[in-house]
């Protein structure tokens, strides 16, 4: 068996589940053909899950791999809404033959946790970005696995932010470029949202006009919602992080594009 804890490095959504530097426990266990079944993978998931997280139920569904067969995704079920937090198969008899392995004479499990959503799910952690948190509060509460008592969450501000972009950005791209144009008040983001997106048939003129919306590109409306779980966030630093965001993201007619500044919560 190979455990490797680490940090993941990946583009991602941003919300109170989500992070782009994630912890992760790839675990493989190698073995005789017969280990590669199903009914042994669902074991390895029991096993794991009683563990860390007894308390919850938990389901899954397939989710096909390049280097696993048999590939599931496995829910955690938090309050009734399913919370992902592994991935795993039979690793795949291609990946075997390839290391040089018979796979007449061994088989075996590949299995990948998110370590940050199972304490999260073990602890009550409303927010992933606490478990980073450098308030005293929040860090004292962060060397075991007592149940979670709430540190005040401050107010959120949110605001939707209208772009000029080109089509089909996913919502991994967007908020990418979002983190980096933020830059060190990155960990202020709570939540991007992507609300909607139009093609310039679907727009009047004066939208197209207001936007500097080029030819071949679309709008894309994001919601934007930011809370620091240390400090209350001034509307002026607010204001001037949206502004940032605005600019960074706009790829339509340079000094066009317009942001919707009315507060949301």
């Amino acid at each position: 068996m190979l455990a490797a804890p680490g940090i993941t490095f990946r583009r991602d959504s941003r919300d109170r589940w989500h992070c782009a530097e994630p912890h992760q426990m790839d675990i493989w266990v190698l073995g005789d053909p017969e280990l590669a079944a199903h009914e042994h993978l669902l074991r390895l998931v029991g096993d794991i899950l009683k563990s860390a997280v007894p308390d919850k139920s938990w389901i899954y569904s397939d989710s096909p791999h390049h280097y696993t067969e048999g590939g599931i995704e496995v829910n955690v079920l938090n309050d009734g809404a399913p919370v992902e937090v592994l991935e795993c198969g039979r690793i795949a008899t291609s990946l075997l033959e390839r290391l040089k392995i018979d796979p007449s004479q061994h088989g075996g499990l590949a299995l990948g946790m998110g370590l940050d959503r199972l304490t999260m799910l073990r602890k009550g952690i409303p927010d992933i970005r606490l478990l980073r948190d450098q308030n005293e509060r929040v860090q004292a509460q962060m060397h075991d696995l007592k149940p979670w008592s709430t540190v005040s969450r401050l107010p959120s501000i949110a605001r939707d932010i209208s772009l000029a972009v080109t089509p089909g950005l996913s919502e991994e791209v967007l908020t990418e470029r979002m983190l980096e144009a933020a830059g060190d008040c990155s960990d202020w983001i709570e939540e991007m949202q992507v609300k909607g997106r139009w093609q310039s048939s679907d727009l009047p003129v004066q939208a197209i006009e207001r936007l500097g919306l080029l030819p071949g590109q679309e709008n894309v409306l994001l919601r934007v919602v930011l809370r620091d779980c240390s400090r209350s966030i001034t509307t002026a630093e607010a204001n001037a992080l949206y502004s940032k965001i605005q600019s960074a993201l706009h790829e339509g007619a340079p000094g066009a594009g317009y942001r919707m500044d009315s507060p949301m919560v």
